[in-house]
């Protein structure tokens, strides 16, 4: 029986790593998203800028100012963003093997509650038989 109790707890604690990779995982989405929701923003900006006629702007360069602007500030999310997916493809190994270790261990845990109901109904089974003959 102790068996089966170290396989619940090992499943448990199997559990919460997973659990922990997933947290872990969504919140590098989260900043993926948000990365990329800038950039869209970024790119709305700039083709709006670029429609504008405004000729004064265009005058003193502020356009080409804004463009320049623009241009950096994509370069750094596009930086940060490439720096977040790479975190990401290693997490999503980590989660695979956690949830791969949650599978073993439920398919483990479902084994060992089998073989106890197994053993458990043999022995009634046994007492049962011998009782009847003595």
């Amino acid at each position: 029986m102790t068996g089966l109790s170290d396989i619940e707890m090992m499943r448990a604690l199997v559990g919460v790593k997973y659990r922990q990779q997933q947290e872990s995982f969504s919140r590098l989405m989260a900043q993926e998203n948000k990365l990329r929701a800038s950039l869209r923003k970024l790119d709305a900006h700039l083709a709006e800028s670029r429609s504008s006629t405004d000729a004064p702007q265009k005058a003193i360069g502020a356009d080409v100012i804004w463009q320049t602007w623009v241009g950096r500030k994509k370069r750094e999310i596009n930086i940060q963003l490439a720096q977040v997916l790479a975190v990401k493809e290693r997490h999503i190994a980590q989660v695979r093997q956690a949830y791969g270790k949650v599978l073993v261990t439920d398919a483990l845990h479902e084994q060992m509650s089998t073989e106890v109901k197994q053993k458990k109904a043999q022995s009634q089974l046994d007492r049962a038989i011998s009782s009847m003959l003595f």
